[in-house]
C-alpha cells in the first residue's frame, strides 16, 4: 500500500532511452491517477518540458544527448517548483549523488525498479516539497512569475474565450491549455479563471 495518498492530475515527466521502461512507468503511474508524458531522449524531454507545466520529472541520467546534469539543471532554470526524482543504475551513483546536493534533485532511485510502490512514494513526498515551497508571492511580484506563454493565455481568459477558443488561437491542445491554466491558478494563488482574470485586472495586467 502507498505511504501517501495519491494526487490526483499531478503533472509526470518521465525521462528514459529504454522505451519499455517508459511504456511500464507510464501504464503504473495512470492507473493512479497522475498525468503522464514520456520522452526517450533529452531533447524531446527539454521540448515538452518548454511546451506545458509539470509537477515532478522522473528521469535517467544516462541518455544520448544532453548530460544528466545538464538535462537537471535546465529543468530546474525553466522552472524551479518542479521536483527532479533520479533514476540511477550502479554506475552513475556518484552522478546521482552529485544531483542531490544542493537540494538540485529531490531523490534518487535504483535502477531496475524492483518495486514500484517506492516510486509512487517517492513522487508524493516531491509533490508534497512542492507544495510546501510554493512561494506566496506579494503584489505585482505575483505576476513576474507567470511565463509569457502563461500571460498570453490569461489575456485570452480575459477576453472571455474558452479554454478550445484558446487552444486553436495559440495552436495547442486542449489538453495544454488545461494544464497552464492549472499552473496559472497554482502562481496566482486563485481557484478558477474568474478569480485569475479579477486579480490580473486589479494589478493592470489586462483590461
Amino acid at each position: 500500500m502507498l505511504d501517501t495518498a495519491p494526487e490526483p492530475g499531478a503533472r509526470i515527466l518521465l525521462v528514459d532511452d529504454e522505451r519499455d521502461l517508459l511504456a511500464m512507468l507510464h501504464e503504473w503511474l495512470s492507473h493512479f491517477g497522475y498525468q503522464t508524458r514520456t520522452a526517450s531522449n533529452t531533447l524531446e524531454a527539454v521540448a515538452l518540458f518548454k511546451q506545458e507545466p509539470f509537477d515532478v520529472v522522473v528521469t535517467d541520467l544516462k541518455m544520448p544527448g544532453l548530460d544528466g546534469l545538464q538535462l537537471l539543471s535546465l529543468f530546474k532554470e525553466l522552472d524551479a517548483r518542479t521536483e527532479v526524482i533520479i533514476l540511477s543504475g550502479q554506475g552513475t551513483m556518484e552522478d546521482a549523488i552529485q544531483a542531490l546536493r544542493g537540494g538540485r534533485a529531490f531523490d534518487f532511485l535504483q535502477k531496475p525498479l524492483r518495486d514500484l510502490h517506492k516510486l509512487n512514494h517517492a513522487i508524493e513526498q516531491a509533490l508534497a516539497r512542492r507544495r510546501r515551497k510554493a512561494p506566496v508571492l506579494p503584489t505585482p511580484m505575483v505576476l513576474e512569475a507567470l511565463t509569457e506563454r502563461e500571460r498570453e493565455i490569461v489575456a485570452w481568459l480575459a477576453q472571455g474565450l474558452n479554454n478550445r477558443e484558446i487552444a486553436d488561437r495559440i495552436c495547442l491542445s486542449d489538453k495544454t491549455i488545461k494544464n497552464h491554466l492549472s499552473r496559472i491558478y497554482d502562481k496566482l494563488g486563485v481557484n478558477n479563471r474568474t478569480q485569475a482574470v479579477l486579480l490580473c485586472q486589479q494589478l493592470g495586467m489586462v483590461e
